[in-house]
């Protein structure tokens, strides 16, 4: 019995076992069918190229007649769809062939098979022409044809492929205005180097030194500026002989550096070289950068030879580079002692720029930094002046406002914080004035609220014009006036305009010209009035017009001709127009 159990579950574990899984590597288009299935489907589900060409290749030799065929077949067809679209992609990555290749995996039996050809030719088409324009685009660049070069790139815009779309057009685009700006720069160097004056072959050789290295110009522009080079080397080298110092260095430190230069020509850019460093190092705050450029300064004047022309000039400067060195290395180790920002450390760091003596290099950068470390003594001094002060101004009560103005004024005249100082009182003071003559405000608002804006005015203007709220009452003052005259005024303009309505133009006129000039409704009334008169105006030239054709009816008719035989006279009067009855007549 117990060998029979033993036995059956031997047999159920051996029945029941999952087998073991194909080693996919090793698997052909020769394998057994169900591994090459197992095999394929792994390979698709991974995604490579490599897997997605190995799953055709086991897939593709499966007849419709072959029991696997209706496994094999959508393994097949999507392996060659995923093969396409990483072909699509490698193609507008740029890689051609490599497009090319995995498109031309798909088998003839397959329904991918004529897309894919017909994409491996539209590619090599598409490649053609977008080489092509390639060409077409760096020649115009080569021969300066900046439009023809333009042209090419919108051409370059119209293709589908995302390489030459975006990379090469890109691409082309940036050489395009590397050299146009390159040329430009040229163009704008050769044209100051044409006029023949030193500061603007100076000029020329600094625009032309900033050209591309990378640019196609950089050669052309290269010639230019060894030649340049050398007429501004003879141009200092005339200076010097004639004693302008200055001047031969000025113009030689715009020379580029050159190992063919003349043995005297570097020395006199080295030279030029250590007095640029050496007045770069002249800076209001010492540091060690300017301690690195006076070094760099002497060292380049030691590399001048004893026989060279510059030697004893370089030898000159140098001296006094060296003395500027000492006093800077003083000054730079005062200032880092300043930098504690502690009593003890700025006194030692005057005494520190003290040493530094009057005929020195560094006497006047040592006296600014002596100002400069005493104020900060002064400040450190004063401070708690102004801290005890505002912490009494924070009650914002009179008495502490008052206290704390005269612990601020304890700050003398001339010290650091006294600006700060005064700044402070001045606002206390404002805060002391605010609070005194604020009662009165509210006094007048709430006359003014009880629509007693006579008496508001009248309190309101208590505060005096040197007083903290002066301003803000004036605009009081100025809103109630306002309100006062409209009242007064309202009726008046009004009766105006009754009297207007009524036909009574003049009257009206004469009642609107009550408002004063400087009242709230002035402007008001001059604008009615101004239409009064208009009106009143047309009125009396129509009324002018009427008597002056009555008048010519009156006066007989002598120059007329004879009357018609056949038109009897006739014995009707004229009629005359009524009487006027307005007072809208010039008899007003």
């Amino acid at each position: 019995m117990v060998g029979s159990g033993v036995m059956g579950i031997w047999a159920m574990t051996w029945l029941t076992r999952i087998p073991p899984l194909p080693d996919c590597e090793d698997v052909t288009v020769s394998s057994s069918d169900s591994n090459r299935l197992i095999c394929a489907q792994t390979a698709m589900q991974t995604g490579s190229a490599k897997k997605l060409i190995h799953a055709i290749q086991l897939t593709t030799r499966f007849a419709e007649s072959h029991p696997l065929h209706v496994e094999t077949y959508p393994v097949l067809v999507e392996s060659s769809e995923r093969l396409l679209k990483k072909a699509t992609e490698k193609m507008h990555e740029g890689d051609l062939a490599t497009a090319v290749g995995w498109a031309g995996q798909i088998p003839l039996d397959t329904p991918l098979r004529q897309q894919a050809q017909a994409a491996i030719w539209n590619w090599q088409q598409e490649w053609k022409q977008g080489q092509a324009i390639e060409n077409s685009v760096e020649q115009a660049i080569a021969a300066r044809d900046w439009g023809v070069a333009e042209e090419g790139l919108q051409q370059l815009k119209l293709l589908s492929s995302d390489y030459w779309l975006s990379d090469r057009h890109n691409a082309l685009k940036q050489a395009k205005q590397r050299e146009s700006t390159a040329w430009a720069q040229i163009e704008q160097a050769r044209g100051l180097a044409n006029t023949g004056d030193p500061d603007n072959i100076g000029q020329a050789l600094v625009i032309a030194q900033r050209v591309n290295l990378t640019s196609r110009a950089w050669n052309d522009a290269q010639d230019d500026i060894d030649r340049w080079s050398q007429n501004l080397l003879l141009y200092s080298f005339q200076r010097w002989e004639l004693g302008d110092v200055e001047g031969a260095i000025a113009a030689v430190q715009k020379v580029p550096p050159d190992p063919n230069l003349a043995p005297e020509a570097q020395d006199l850019i080295k030279f030029s070289h250590a007095n640029r460093l050496a007045t770069e190092a002249q800076q209001d705050q010492p540091s060690y950068l300017q301690l690195f450029k006076l070094m760099e300064a002497i060292r380049a004047a030691e590399k001048i030879p004893v026989e060279s022309t510059f030697y004893g000039a370089a030898q000159q400067s140098m001296q006094g580079w060296k003395a500027d060195l000492e006093d800077l290395r003083t000054l730079q180790f005062a200032s880092g002692v300043a930098s504690l920002r502690q009593g003890w450390a700025y006194d030692y760091a005057t005494q520190l720029a003290w040493s530094v003596d009057l005929e020195r290099p560094r006497r006047l950068q040592a006296q600014t930094l002596i100002a400069h470390w005493e104020n900060e003594v002064e400040r450190i001094e004063d401070r708690p002046f102004l801290a005890r002060a505002n912490a009494l101004a924070r009650k914002s009560t009179i008495p502490a406002l008052q206290a704390a103005i005269a612990e601020a004024r304890n700050v003398a005249l001339g010290r650091a914080l006294r600006i700060e100082a005064q700044t402070a009182i001045a606002d206390w003071l404002n805060q002391i004035e605010v609070i005194q003559d604020q009662p009165i405000l509210n006094e007048a608002n709430q006359l003014a609220a009880d629509d007693k804006l006579r008496e508001a005015v009248t309190v309101a203007q208590q505060i005096q014009d040197d007083r903290a709220l002066y301003e803000q009452a004036q605009a009081m003052i100025q809103d109630w006036t306002h309100t006062i005259q409209v009242e007064e005024d309202s009726p008046i303009l009004e009766e105006a305009k009754s009297l207007a309505y009524e036909g009574s133009l003049t009257a009206a006129i004469n009642v609107a010209a009550q408002i004063a000039p400087g009242r709230a409704l002035y402007n008001e009334a001059r604008n009615a009035i101004g239409l009064w008169e208009a009106e009143r105006a047309y009125i009396w030239a129509q009324e002018a017009e009427a008597a002056r054709q009555q008048e010519a009816v009156r006066q007989p008719e002598t120059d007329s001709p004879p009357p018609d035989d056949t038109a009897p006279p006739s014995s009707e009067p004229i009629n005359q127009p009524p009487p006027p009855t307005s007072d809208n007549f010039p008899s007003e």
